[in-house]
Order: structure tokens, then sequence, then C-alpha cells
């Protein structure tokens, strides 16, 4: 009696499975890229799909091992020490100062998981639906318009290197997480100000080597540098990446791309007076009316309070904001 298809070929994917993540257990992890490696990525290199499977799973034997180690006082073979007469020894480790609680540590985390519903996509002027539905807020498309402005006039070559879909997608989705992080709208309004002022800097040295796709994220990882120094509790990068770089780059990978762009600044992050209060005046107005239109549609909310409601015929800034 034969065993059906269905069956065999369940059997096949899941041993091909199996077949990879033991190939990835006895890999090295990926490392991050030198300062002066030489390539087609300016700073933040996107990593192949097996790259970030075998990162992910060197990460999950890491955290199994610390377990074993910690919690269960596991020994490992690196402990065995030969004897005097053929025999051997343990030698037991010094034993670690307790870590801080992470109660402690002042942070902020994402309330959910930073979803997005094809239905909640919202058809605005000059953005697709396919872009919009990564706005938490009407107000994001917005803000996210005039930021992208802010980067093309300070820095006039950059046009199309941020005027396309990708950059608007990764920009929505950091201010999206920032929402997530319950921070008011005008800690997300001065972080987009401090990182416009950044990006011309990072621009100057690397723009020509960058690629839109590369540019869309460094922009993002400019944001969260700047949040990082504006705000008082910040995000972790680690919820970042696995938020919005995740199908990008390893956090490793991450973490020395964002030191190079710190290193870029001189380890400076202030900027200067005339330079906020000028990407404030772009944010928060707009000289010639509203840069970005929503278009009316649907304006019930469904039953669920999430719905978009028409605040006014342009529907576009916040009423409340004074320029």
């Amino acid at each position: 009696m034969g065993y059906p298809a269905s069956l065999l070929s369940e059997v096949c994917t899941l041993a091909a499975m199996m077949k990879k993540i033991l190939e990835a257990a006895f890999r090295p992890p990926p490392k991050a890229p030198d300062a002066d490696q030489e390539g087609r990525f300016a700073i933040l290199p996107q990593q192949t799909e097996d790259e970030l499977v075998l990162s992910e799973v060197h990460s999950k034997l890491d955290r199994a091992l610390n377990f074993l180690q910690r919690d269960l006082g596991y020994t490992l073979l690196d402990d065995v020490r030969p004897c005097a007469g053929g025999g051997v020894s343990l030698c037991q480790r010094p034993p670690t100062l307790p870590a801080l609680p992470k109660g402690q540590r002042s942070i902020k985390l994402p309330k959910e998981f930073p979803n997005v519903q094809d239905e909640e996509a919202r058809e605005v002027i000059r953005f697709s639906p396919d872009t919009a539905k990564y706005a938490q807020y009407p107000d994001d498309l917005v803000l996210m318009w005039r930021f992208v402005n802010i980067l093309v006039e300070r820095s006039p070559s950059a046009e199309k290197k941020v005027k396309h879909e990708t950059l608007y997608k990764t920009v929505l989705q950091g201010v999206r997480l920032m929402h997530l992080c319950d921070y008011s709208y005008s800690d997300v309004v001065v972080t987009l100000a401090y990182a416009s002022v950044y990006f011309q800097s990072t621009y100057r040295e690397i723009g020509n080597k960058m690629s839109n796709h590369e540019a869309a994220h460094v922009c993002v990882l400019l944001i969260y540098l700047a949040h990082s120094f504006v705000l008082d509790e910040t995000c972790p990068l680690r919820c970042w990446q696995k938020h919005i770089f995740r199908k990008y780059c390893t956090l490793k990978v991450l973490d020395a791309a964002l030191f190079r762009l710190f290193q870029m600044r001189g380890f400076r992050l202030r900027i200067t007076e005339d330079e906020l209060k000028h990407a404030l005046s772009v944010l928060l107005c707009s000289n010639t009316g509203f840069d970005v239109i929503l278009s009316l549609g649907d304006n019930s909310n469904n039953g669920n309070g999430n719905g978009i409601h028409h605040k006014d015929e342009a529907a576009a800034a916040k009423p409340s904001r004074s320029c």
C-alpha cells in the first residue's frame, strides 16, 4: 500500500526545511561589512534571504545556549580541562552579576505589531492605495509628504532617490511605529525635523553611492537616530529591525550602519536653531495650501471607531495646529 502523494510532498518539504536549518546552524553567522568595504551599497547593505535565515537561526541558538548556561547551569565541552593521569575536570564559570530588570529600563515598546490591513487603505492624490495604507492617521500622509519636500529642498539632486513609493512606505512605517509606542504627535514632528537635517549631511557624503531602495532605509535609520537624541524614552533598535528592516538586513548590520551614520555626523546630533525652525516651519505649515488631499471615499467608521472622518474640505492638515 503506497503513501498518498500529498503526504510524501509534506515529508519532502519538512526534510528540506530541516536540512536548511541544520546547514545554517553549522555555518558562521553573517558579519556586518567593514567601513572601507566596497560594493554596490553605500552604508546599509541589503542582505539575501539565505543570510537573513542564517542570522535568525543563530540568534535562536544563542538564546537557547544562554538559557542552558545561565538558568540551568549546563556545562559545555569547552569547560572540560585535562588533569594529571589522563583524567578531566570541569571548570565552573565564574558567577555573573545579575542583569538589571527589564522593567527598569527607559524604553518604549510598540503596543502591537504594525499590521497593515488592505481594507484600511486610503486613496490619496500622489500616493497609491498600497502606500497610503501604511499611514496610521490621515495626517501622517501630509507630514510625510512635507518631510520628503524638505529632503528635496535641502538636497535637490536627491529628488529621484526620495520621491518614490518605497521611501513613502518606509517612512510611513517608521512614523506608524512611533505612534504605536504612544509618542505624542509633536514628538514625531520634531524627530522628522532633526532627521531631515541629518539626511542633508549624509546625502552629501554618500548620496551618489546609494540606490533608491537603500536611500529609503537609510532615511528611516536617520529617523531612529534623531528620535534617540530628541526623546527621553526610545524605542529599541531591535523593534525597528523587526517591524521595518526585517526583510532588508539583520540587527548586526543595521547597528553597524547606524554607528557609521553617527560617525559621519562627527558624533554630534545637535542641529542649529535656524535649521530646526526652518524644518518645523515646513512640516507644520504650507505656503501653497495643502500638499496632500485625501479622497472623500466612504467617511463611515464601519462601527469600529477607526474610520477616517472628513475634517474639512481639504481633509489634510490638523485643524488644531496653527502656523
